[in-house]
């Protein structure tokens, strides 16, 4: 690629040469002095139609300006000043004509691009031998090239030869119907899990969908399911949901899924307790909503879930619903009380030591809770004691 530094320093080097001022270059060519202000420092670069004056203004070829004024054997540029020049003078056919009978390489097509429009190289690339375009070229063009024009050498070159770690570094330029038009020649399972990450947010939610639902019908591996996942419809995700509830989908595979379902989802699964495997329902723990935590809670409190069950989701219940349960100390085990003695609150804790100082609770149970009292609750149980 032109280096902008070394030619602003080469212009530099040649307006001094002539003892003339940035001001003075600047009405030779009929720009702003603040132009080539930017070209001397390499903060840009000149317009492609600006180099055959500035070659000429200096005596100069454009390869040599091109090439910052390097006089090693093979400078970086020996042709694309030719390019450069035709260019500007809007001879895209034969700049192309150049490159398909070999007077000029096109990796020199490439060098230049930076300074070349968008419609222009795409005029240029098209009538440039389909032949020479692979996709190593295209990649290095397509930041370049016409969104049109892209599409069409990428869906020519890639025609039943997909190399989609080439694909994906092109994937920005292309437009979404390419891009579609791609992914749906190799539906069949050709496309790894780690390059659908990185073109997964350039597809359409069809296309997304698309891929979900061939993982369903087993034509790719979960995997891709999973790196699809923040970009899954609502719709296809309510499919997933329904297929676990329906036994069709190991429950296990959906929480995998869970960062990305929605609260009423998550707790459609919950509600299905009896239908999938309570180890589903801890791993969903964090994403259960408040409601649906309460009809929980009781559950447990009706006697309809293990109060053993309960214990693990802890961590994410309220402490009303851990108070709740704690307060049913006669219809629940005493270990389940133990288990949450970490979350009980104070107001809990005071009425669990009153009913030791009425004698309504076994003096043992309270121990158990020993290091979960404040300083005043043991207080008072010892001053029990004492009396």
């Amino acid at each position: 690629m032109l280096d902008s530094r070394k030619v602003g320093s080469y212009i530099s080097k040649l307006r001094k040469e002539q003892d003339k001022t940035q001001v003075e270059l600047a009405e030779d060519l009929n720009v702003s002095h603040q132009a080539v202000s930017k070209w001397e420092r390499g903060e840009s670069l000149p317009d492609i139609a600006m180099f055959p004056k500035i070659a000429q203004l200096f005596s100069k070829t454009i390869d040599e300006i091109l090439n910052g004024g390097e006089n090693s054997v093979q400078p970086k540029f020996t042709h694309a000043g030719r390019i450069v020049e035709e260019i500007s003078n809007q001879n895209t056919e034969q700049v192309a004509e150049m490159i398909n009978i070999g007077e000029v390489n096109v990796e020199e097509l490439v060098e230049v691009a930076p300074l070349i429009k968008a419609s222009t190289l795409s005029k240029v690339s098209e009538s440039i031998d389909k032949s020479i375009f692979d996709t190593d070229l295209i990649e290095k063009l397509a930041p370049f090239l016409g969104t049109e024009t892209l599409d069409s050498l990428v869906l020519q070159v890639e025609e039943g030869n997909l190399q989609w770690e080439r694909v994906t570094k092109l994937v920005p330029f292309l437009s979404k119907n390419a891009l579609e038009h791609l992914v749906d020649k190799t539906i069949e399972g050709s496309i790894d899990s780690h390059e659908l990450v990185r073109i997964a947010p350039f597809l359409g939610r069809a296309q997304v969908d698309k891929l979900v639902r061939q993982v369903e019908e087993g034509n790719m591996s979960w995997d891709v399911v999973q790196s699809l996942a923040p970009f899954i419809g609502s719709a296809t995700m309510n499919d997933l949901v329904n297929q676990v509830v329906e036994g069709k989908l190991d429950g296990n595979r959906i929480v995998s899924l869970a960062p990305f379902l929605s609260r009423e989802q998550v707790d459609r699964l919950v509600f299905q307790v009896e239908n999938i495997s309570w180890d589903i329902v801890q791993s969903l723990a964090p994403f259960i909503g408040r409601a649906t935590m309460d009809d929980l809670v009781n559950q447990v409190v009706e006697g309809k879930l293990d109060g053993d069950r309960i214990v693990s989701l802890a961590p994410f219940l309220g402490r009303e619903q851990v108070d709740r349960l704690v307060l049913q100390v006669g219809n629940i085990s005493w270990d389940i009380v133990q288990s949450l003695a970490p979350f009980i609150g104070r107001a809990t804790m005071d009425d669990l030591v009153n009913q030791v100082v009425e004698g309504k609770l076994d003096s043992d149970r309270i121990m158990s809770l020993a290091p979960f009292l404040g300083r005043d609750q043991l207080e008072r149980l010892v001053y029990q004691v004492k009396k």
